[in-house]
């Protein structure tokens, strides 16, 4: 990333790893890769990742444990 910067080290990570896995960053484009996949005869899978930071509430909040 250092080497590259960041908007070469982003547009490498789409043309490879990420355009590989990740269907598109907004509802709509992922639905358009889904009917490009449906179109050659494949069904697409959609695995929607849920990530939290460890510390974090669901707002955000960092908490303490008390006790």
């Amino acid at each position: 990333r250092r080497v590259l910067g960041a908007r070469l080290w982003g547009g490498l990570l789409r043309a490879t790893f990420y355009g590989q896995f990740v269907g598109g960053e907004t509802p709509g484009e992922v639905m358009a890769a889904a009917e490009r996949l449906r179109a050659v005869g494949l069904r697409p899978m959609l695995a929607l990742p849920t990530e939290e930071d460890v510390g974090q509430d669901k707002d955000g909040y960092v908490g303490r444990a008390v006790g």
